[in-house]
């Protein structure tokens, strides 16, 4: 199975596919104008602290302030020495609770010292344990206060209205290792599933992360990486580590410190590590760019860059373009014949299986466990290729049967294995509900390439021509019959409506205008205006 990167380069666009086999299993768009923040890291200057929320609004000059979490905030030198402090409180309020209770416990001994000619107790007393003082967690106010200067890092893109999410704690990542500075350790990316080489990595990084502060994870790219090259990652990250609490020294927020790569060079860094055989890029510059980095950075993949010449698209050739469009779409058609319906929302993405046309097995249950085990398959494929992040609800078709309620979780956990983002799947409901997150960082799909509709709202529905119909004569009711001092209530009145509204209320059999003229002894006319949108209309008085 031959893998692909595909790069479409325009003028204020990029455009990037990765295809493994013959399936589009991803693609990010990015376009100039609005360049994904995600990984950046910012001098950020705190506008106001919310402590209901737990949380503070944080300009980092990106226009709409983000948003930045208690949780998230908890390696700051604010609230890294409010730690100690509650840390310090806590060990002298347990040193004198314990001396109280050894007070106590001396006072209870003596109080039951026997006397001399006295029997000797059959029960001896209880003492109370002594009590273990332990440190309050953290508030947003112990980690900022307003007006700090503080070093954050984009976890997630500004979507619809909300500001993009921040972190303090930072992560810069390399070309085999992440940099974790408020984070010690070693840990191993788990899509190396060799256990030699996992331990081989993990017993040369071990060395580089004691030897100063902070850790690093190892990366997908450093299997079979040397020493020689995963000390020289380490040292370039500790390096740049260095020069950003210098920069962010000299105060000035907010303003950006560091700023991830660009859409091209992202792409050769996160994707092109996953078996990719070749890498294609349809445009000259771009393709020496490419070139110049991997030469640098990662000369194994040179050799796998070529350049697009072809008169033919390159998106359209490897069939891009329809499956973009496609997922676009709510419905995925299953194999069998059976579909799935994608809803995405706000607040979570609902998705829906049914059976459709398929009847194919020899009883019921068997056809639903049927249809559901594609369904997972094609799940998994569209959240990824889409980008639907967030809280997810799969309402597969029900089964009676647990066991085949678990071989399909199962199928569903394994069909997931594939996906870069961190998922949660939770086990599968008596009502066949799957309840799933899974993180978002960029954008999703349709909210790069897709807008509001106009006509709607948002909402996906518009009123009928019957309800807008209701609507005008409503409002000519009211505006013929409303009390105008001094005039002469009007004679006449002029409706302006959109071609199927005005059909709908010169219908004879419904007998709108009629009823509306009868009552207010006017006379109405009705013109049909195509450039009017269905749920717009005008009214005009004629005396």
């Amino acid at each position: 199975m031959t893998n692909r990167l595909l790069i479409d380069q325009a003028e204020h666009e990029t455009r990037v596919a990765l295809i493994e086999g013959d399936r589009v299993v991803d693609v990010v768009i990015e376009r100039q104008a609005h360049r994904s923040a995600v990984g950046n890291i910012y001098l950020g200057k705190v506008s106001r602290v919310l402590p209901g929320m737990q949380a503070a609004f944080v300009g980092v000059g990106l226009g709409r302030n983000a948003f930045l979490h208690a949780d998230d905030a908890r390696v700051l030198p604010r609230a890294r020495a409010a730690a100690e402090r509650l840390s310090r409180e806590a060990a002298e309020a347990a040193a004198a609770s314990a001396a109280a209770a050894a007070a106590a416990a001396a006072a209870v001994t003596a109080a039951l010292e026997p006397d001399e000619d006295a029997e000797e107790p059959e029960v001896a007393a209880s003492l109370a344990p002594v009590p273990h003082a332990r440190p309050r967690r953290l508030t947003i106010g112990d980690c900022v206060a307003d007006g700090d200067q503080i070093m954050v890092q984009v976890t997630k893109d500004a979507v619809k209205g909300k500001g993009a999410r921040l972190t303090a704690n930072i992560s810069l990542p390399g070309r085999h290792l992440v940099f974790t500075p408020f984070q010690g350790g070693v840990g191993v990316s788990r899509r190396i599933e060799s256990e030699a080489e996992r331990q081989r990595l993990h017993d040369i990084v071990q060395p580089l992360a004691e030897a100063g502060e902070g850790g690093f994870i190892v990366r997908t790219a450093a299997e079979g990486a040397t020493p020689e090259e995963l000390q020289a990652d380490a040292q370039y990250l500790r390096t740049l580590w260095a020069d950003l609490e210098a920069s962010a020294a000299r105060g000035g927020a907010p303003r950006p410190l560091h700023l991830d790569l660009d859409p091209l060079l992202r792409a050769l860094r996160d994707q092109a590590q996953e078996g990719v055989a070749e890498i294609l890029v349809d445009e000259p510059v771009a393709y020496e760019r490419a070139l110049v980095f991997a030469r640098r950075f990662m000369p194994h993949l040179e050799d796998r860059i070529r350049l697009w010449d072809r008169p033919e698209a390159l998106f359209e050739v490897f069939d891009v373009e329809e499956v973009i469009a496609e997922a676009l779409q709510p419905r995925v058609r299953l194999p069998s014949g059976g579909f799935v319906v994608i809803d995405q929302t706000e607040a979570l993405t609902a998705i829906d299986v049914n059976t459709g046309r398929f009847v194919g097995e020899a009883d019921q249950e068997a056809t639903v466990l049927h249809t559901n085990l594609e369904a997972a398959e094609v799940i998994a494929h569209q959240l990824r290729l889409r980008n639907l992040g967030g809280l997810i609800v799969i309402d597969f078709i029900d089964m009676e049967r647990a066991e085949n309620r678990q071989k399909l979780y199962d199928a569903f956990r394994a069909a997931m294995v594939g996906d870069r983002a961190a998922t949660t799947v939770l086990p599968m409901s008596e009502l066949g509900l799957v309840q799933m997150t899974r993180k978002r960082g960029r954008e999703s799909l349709a909210q790069v390439l897709t807008e509001d509709c106009q006509a709607c709202g948002g909402t996906g529905r518009v009123k009928s021509a019957e309800t807008v119909a209701y609507e005008v004569m409503r409002a000519a009711r009211r505006l013929l019959l409303r009390p105008r001092p001094g005039k002469v209530a009007a004679r006449a009145l002029t409706v302006m409506a959109a071609p199927e509204v005005a059909a709908l209320l010169t219908e004879p059999r419904l007998g709108m205008v009629e009823a509306v003229a009868e009552l207010t002894d006017a006379v109405l006319e009705v013109r049909a205006d195509p450039a009017l949108a269905r749920d717009a209309f005008d009214l005009v008085e004629r005396d």
